[in-house]
């Protein structure tokens, strides 16, 4: 596909879960190999991970751009490689992404996500990538599905317009608009954290310029977080890893990768998001399904890892 199509930014932000980052990473650039005009940025929060040093090595061997911040700093770290993917970032569009999700849909949609920002730029504050759970998306309010092709895009209307956290794509204005995140902060979570204050900032911009914006979702994600069998995502909190951390069978894929010409054509139909017990197909190991079908909540372990 030509170098024509507008430019896309993919930034990956990791902390001590180099599994994590390989498959996303990895699995991102598989499943865009028909979009060539992207790049990809990724910045390192300190990690002490063995084999980290060596891979970011490697992505800069193959032409990406890598940031290594030299010390830990859990309650601004993440909201500081928010602003360095910002502030390097020379593509139209720019996602922003915790490296603990997988891509699991191959070709095409990429450009689906640039043709709908270009086309609904007026009203679309950001597009989001990850399936959710069917609780979740049974609760949902939306619109009528929006875009030209086959590939459907739904605002919801409870959700905040721009996820203070990213995990979403933008437009390069809209991130014009709401840089920087904060990084004074006392806590990475739980108020006057950098999520809560970008939340808050977005909220009082909206209000300012007097226009609506909307929270938009695929209705066929194209990422699922990474998970195991007991819920757990193995987060970082400080100088501990929480929960089961286990790299893929295969060194990229927890999940199978479906080609977007053999996805279900009903899918295209739906008028809500495929839930992630729909298109989740786990590699070697059991998704955390409970006993009434449904995906188990995470929540942080009690078993953790200290990191050194």
């Amino acid at each position: 596909m030509s170098d024509e199509l507008p430019k896309v930014t993919f930034g990956f932000v990791n902390c001590n879960r180099l599994f994590y980052l390989k498959s996303c990473v990895e699995s991102f650039l598989l499943c865009t190999e028909d979009y060539n005009n992207k790049e990809i940025i990724v910045v390192d929060n300190a990690s002490v991970e063995d084999g980290t040093t060596e891979y970011l090595e490697n992505l800069e061997s193959r032409g990406h751009t890598v940031f290594r911040q030299i010390e830990r700093d859990p309650p601004n770290e993440y909201a500081k490689a928010l602003n360095i993917i910002s502030e390097n970032a020379t593509g139209e569009f720019i996602a922003s992404i915790p490296a603990d999700v997988q891509f699991v849909v191959r070709g095409k949609w990429l450009q689906e996500y640039v043709n709908f920002l270009q086309f609904y730029e007026d009203t679309t504050g950001c597009i989001s990538f990850d399936a959710q759970r069917r609780v979740r998306n049974n609760q949902g309010n939306y619109s009528n599905t929006l875009g030209e092709n086959n590939f459907k895009f739904l605002y919801h209307y409870q959700r905040n317009p721009i996820m203070g956290a990213m995990n979403c794509m933008v437009s390069k204005k809209t991130m014009d608009m709401i840089y920087p995140w904060d990084v004074d902060n006392y806590a990475h979570e739980g108020g006057k954290d950098s999520e809560t204050k970008m939340l808050e900032k977005v909220a009082n911009i909206i209000l300012t310029k007097n226009k609506r914006i909307f929270y938009s979702a695929p209705t066929i994600p194209v990422s699922i977080g990474i998970f195991h069998e007991d819920g757990s995502n193995a987060r970082v909190r400080k100088s501990r890893r929480f929960g089961t951390y286990k790299p893929p069978s295969d060194g990229v894929k927890y999940y199978e990768i479906i080609d977007y010409e053999n996805l279900p054509e009903e899918w295209f139909d739906r008028e809500s998001p495929i839930h992630i017990e729909e298109i989740a197909k786990s590699i070697d190991w059991r998704l955390p399904i409970d006993m009434s079908g449904n995906w188990i909540k995470a929540k942080e372990s009690e078993i953790y890892e200290d990191l050194h």
